[in-house]
């Protein structure tokens, strides 16, 4: 997961999540009295104090005496975007969906939407359609055992529970 935060005026910084410190983590689930699976949950809920404790928490780098209640950016300022391994891992489960052409069209739109990297969202799922497409006219499938550069990522997910597909868990609108 990443937390985007767009000062007034000013471009978009990216805190990825998953890069947090141990320590920084446990002070993120001290400050909002969660737990890290809390912090973790609310993220994915757009809650804005999850954003915010990971945007201060990760500043706390550079500006050592920054306190949390002086840390108070505007919603409009934070989002909560997916990163390249969840991307993966949606795009993955949702091509695989058969007969709800429909509503895999509308999830995978939200998951472009709401990525960090848009570019890379959207060639996977390019990558995926032209896969379907060679199937569907007979071709033969791609060898799986050469990733493409779209799916290759060192980047391990926050979440402990993989995506799932139509459910309450799918991607929400951050803008």
């Amino acid at each position: 997961m990443i937390v985007e935060y767009t000062p007034e005026g000013g471009e978009p910084i990216q805190y990825n999540v998953r890069k947090l410190l141990s320590s920084e983590a446990a002070a993120v689930a001290r400050t909002l009295g969660m737990t890290w699976p809390e912090v973790k949950e609310g993220l994915t809920e757009d809650d804005p104090e999850a954003m915010r404790a990971i945007a201060w928490v990760v500043r706390k780098r550079d500006e050592q005496g920054l306190r949390f209640s002086d840390f108070d950016p505007s919603i409009d300022e934070l989002a909560a975007k997916w990163d390249r391994k969840e991307i993966d891992a949606f795009v993955s489960e949702a091509v695989k969906v058969q007969g709800k052409d429909a509503e895999r069209d509308v999830f995978l739109r939200s998951l472009v939407r709401n990525a960090a990297d848009p570019g890379h969202a959207e060639a996977l799922i390019k990558e995926h359609a032209d896969e379907a497409a060679a199937l569907a006219s007979g071709e033969a499938p791609k060898d799986q055992s050469t990733e493409s550069p779209t799916s290759q990522t060192s980047e391990t997910s926050t979440s402990s529970s993989s995506p799932t597909f139509f459910t309450s868990d799918q991607p929400t609108s951050t803008s």
